[in-house]
């Protein structure tokens, strides 16, 4: 018998983070700024000039403050399959950016560290050996455990220029980094078996290449009003990728990977874009919807094979935000931001002829200073995602995530102008 993190099946017992993780690279993380967050939305045609957005490298163009974000986030999973019931809970670091003006409202620099992908799953399958394939002479039961955790991360360095009043352009280079671990455990319920075990990694380094547009025009169909566009182009890459094999322990029954699997190999980085718009009627409330593609029907993996499983990915979003902020108000909850949205995801996953979709809804509050153009965003979302259809799993998700904006970082100004 040979395996290894083989494809979910209904007797599959998932004890921790996502079911649906352990695919390809990971589940796909969509990398954005706080506000978008709060909104459903990937961002690619918002700009706020006291939170650095990272979704469109046109944007950094706008810049007039040294901005600087970071942002913490738990998930819980609670998932359902035909035979089980399971929850966990997940913490983990969002994005982290600079965004600083070289020429202020002209000239943008970013630098960034964003998840890309994340892998981290257990899951338990249970089989058997008929008596003519172990040594026992009888039927062997045993489970085989799998688990993950890690992903692809990308730091970037970029620029934004704006070219007229209205239109701005950016471009980013990166490198991907990361590095996958897998750990495989074989128990047998015969005292005469012990376990078996597999501890591997596999690293991987590239680099990409962002392009941005970004396209806003003020008092378009009335007074004080605003309308943008954004676009973003994320072209493929080529990840060189290592798989070691960390600790190994085999019976002669069990082979859990041939030698041959490790080494030297390359996986292929999808291309995605993504394009939306959003319009301010008055400076107090927007609204704004984009669309986000990944082209994942293009994934290589170790191997320099497709996966069968793998499809393209569309995710749409919708939102908007009320700034209750006033001149003339007082006390606490008139310096609050509210906000709003939904979003549809088809995933990348197409399992037992079923698409692993998800439907969430989003919610955020902005807490901005009195004093600066700083803020502490906090951010919460509550989504369905699979189905129990074919044996599959059913999650829903909830995460909530804490942002720190910092604006005004006049030292750095004065550095630099």
């Amino acid at each position: 018998m040979t395996g290894f993190f083989l494809p979910a099946k209904a007797q599959d017992v998932w004890r921790g983070g996502s079911a649906y993780s352990h695919f390809a690279l990971g589940s796909p993380n969509d990398f954005r700024a706080s506000y978008a967050k709060g909104m459903g939305v990937y961002g690619v045609a918002l700009h706020d000039a006291r939170v650095p957005g990272i979704s469109n490298p046109a944007v950094w163009s706008r810049a007039v403050f040294t901005n600087a974000s970071g942002a913490f986030e738990i998930s819980s999973f609670d998932a359902t399959s035909p035979d089980t019931q399971y929850r966990s809970t997940q913490f983990h670091s969002g994005p982290f950016q600079v965004v600083m003006p070289l020429i202020r409202d002209r000239l943008g620099f970013n630098l960034s560290l964003s998840p890309l992908t994340s892998s981290r799953f257990t899951m338990q399958n249970p089989y058997q050996l008929a008596p003519d394939e172990n040594h026992t002479g009888d039927e062997l039961n045993y489970v085989i455990e799998n688990k993950g955790n890690g992903g692809i991360n990308r730091v970037e360095l970029g620029v934004g220029y704006r070219l007229t009043s209205s239109l701005s352009i950016g471009y980013a280079p990166s490198l991907l980094i990361g590095n996958i671990r897998r750990e495989q455990t074989v128990f047998f319920d015969n005292p005469d078996y012990r376990p078996s075990n597999l501890r591997e990694s596999t690293s991987h380094y590239g680099f990409g290449n962002r392009f941005g547009i970004y396209y806003q025009q003020r008092n378009a169909f009335r007074q004080n009003d605003r309308v943008t566009f954004g676009a973003m182009v994320s072209l493929p890459v080529n990840l060189v990728s290592e798989r070691k094999l960390e600790s190994r322990i085999d019976l002669n029954d069990v082979t859990i990977r041939p030698p041959s699997d490790y080494g030297d190999g390359q996986v292929v980085y999808p291309m995605e874009a993504s394009a939306g718009f959003s319009y301010n009627p008055n400076p107090f409330f927007q609204i704004t919807s984009d669309v986000l593609y990944q082209n994942w029907s293009s994934y290589s993996n170790f191997s320099g094979e497709s996966e069968a499983f793998l499809k393209d990915r569309i995710r749409l979003g919708l939102g908007g935000q009320f700034i209750a902020a006033r001149r003339d108000a007082s006390g606490f909850l008139s310096n609050l931001i509210y906000r709003l949205g939904v979003s549809y995801d088809t995933g990348n996953l197409k399992l037992n002829d079923n698409e692993i979709e998800t439907f969430t809804i989003h919610g955020g509050i902005s807490i901005p200073s009195s004093r600066t153009n700083s803020s502490i965003d906090i951010n919460a979302e509550y989504g369905f995602r699979g189905t129990q259809s074919a044996g599959l799993i059913s999650e829903r998700v909830f995460g909530l995530s804490l942002s720190f904006n910092l604006s005004e970082l006049m030292f750095i100004q004065r550095r630099l102008q």
